[in-house]
């Protein structure tokens, strides 16, 4: 049972206790870090109807991304009672959901673990992690990693095309090369330090590598395993039909050449770092078997011979 212990109370800077709190229990189980445009709603879409588990409402809360900036746009709350009341279900959703299970799985929506999917998560700065991690020592982790120039091309896209109602033809070269250069996008680029930064704070194996590429190649086994990580049911008749479906697409148009030439500059050095640490090299050839994987302290050191999938059941 999650409890919120007197020496969590007395580690947190940011996060504020109220007199009176839902119950802890509410407080989730697991986090989809992200970071954008690497797979996480697609994630969170597949995840969201099985019957044991509760998902927040809405899907991105940046609580903890922007706890440390009241002023931000984003920022909500810094009121830990704010953050557990959105890991319960409404009365509609749960009546939806219930009906839902019983139809298609033939059982009861009874959620054994809650989460939260916010992208921006995976760059958190450290101490937030720890604070993170002081309010729930178990808690699991799903960071999702994604060719570095194609997520960003995808990211840019995103916010400064589809997302304001232009092509990316109407994008001017300056906008991008902006955003490109945006010390958040950096910093999404920086998986092998996301990872151990995460890693430094939350338990061996309790963070999950998730890659962008296995939704394409081995959607099914990916998610399989992630329920595997999460510790419910691992059944294929949760798995929809949908599963090879694109989900929150921004085109199939590829990174245009000058782009990439400016991308492969300007993320050299983090190219280098996951070629290095993680053994990849983008694109990534097929393989039969899933590249997703359970990090363990050395995962990083030669992990090219250790991106298959650490599987749950085989210990």
């Amino acid at each position: 049972m999650k409890q919120l212990s007197q020496e969590a109370r007395l580690r947190l800077r940011y996060v504020k206790i109220p007199d009176r709190l839902p119950p802890f229990e509410w407080f989730p189980d697991f986090l989809i870090v992200g970071p954008q445009r690497t797979g996480t709603t697609w994630l969170h879409d597949h995840l969201r109807f099985h019957p044991q588990v509760l998902l927040s409402e809405p899907k991105e809360l940046f609580f903890f991304s922007r706890i440390k900036e009241p002023t931000h746009p984003k920022f909500r709350s810094d009121s830990l009672a704010w953050y557990l009341e959105r890991f319960r279900d409404s009365w509609p959703w749960w009546a939806y959901k219930t009906w839902f299970c019983l139809w298609h799985y033939g059982e009861l929506y009874r959620p054994v673990v809650r989460g939260e999917a916010t992208a921006s998560y995976a760059a958190l700065d450290e101490d937030v992690i720890a604070e993170v991690v002081a309010l729930h020592p178990q808690i699991k982790v799903i960071l999702m990693v994604r060719d570095p120039i194609e997520r960003a091309w995808s990211h840019a896209k995103k916010d400064l095309a589809r997302n304001r109602g232009r092509k990316p033809s109407e994008v001017s070269e300056e906008e991008f090369a902006a955003f490109f250069r945006a010390p958040y996008q950096l910093r999404c680029a920086r998986y092998v330090e996301n990872i151990h930064r995460w890693a430094r704070h939350v338990r061996p194996g309790h963070l999950f590598i998730g890659v962008f590429d296995d939704i394409a190649a081995h959607p099914e086994q990916l998610l399989l395993e992630v329920m595997r990580f999460l510790g419910v049911r691992a059944d294929a008749k949760y798995i929809r039909r949908d599963v090879r479906s694109p989900v929150n697409p921004t085109g199939q148009s590829g990174v245009p050449a000058r782009y990439r030439r400016m991308l492969e500059d300007l993320l050299a050095p983090e190219i280098a770092a996951i070629r290095t640490r993680l053994g990849w090299s983008w694109p990534l050839p097929p393989q039969p078997t899933l590249r997703s994987f359970v990090f363990q302290p050395t995962s990083c050191e030669g992990a090219a011979a250790q991106s298959t999938v650490h599987s749950q059941t085989g210990g």
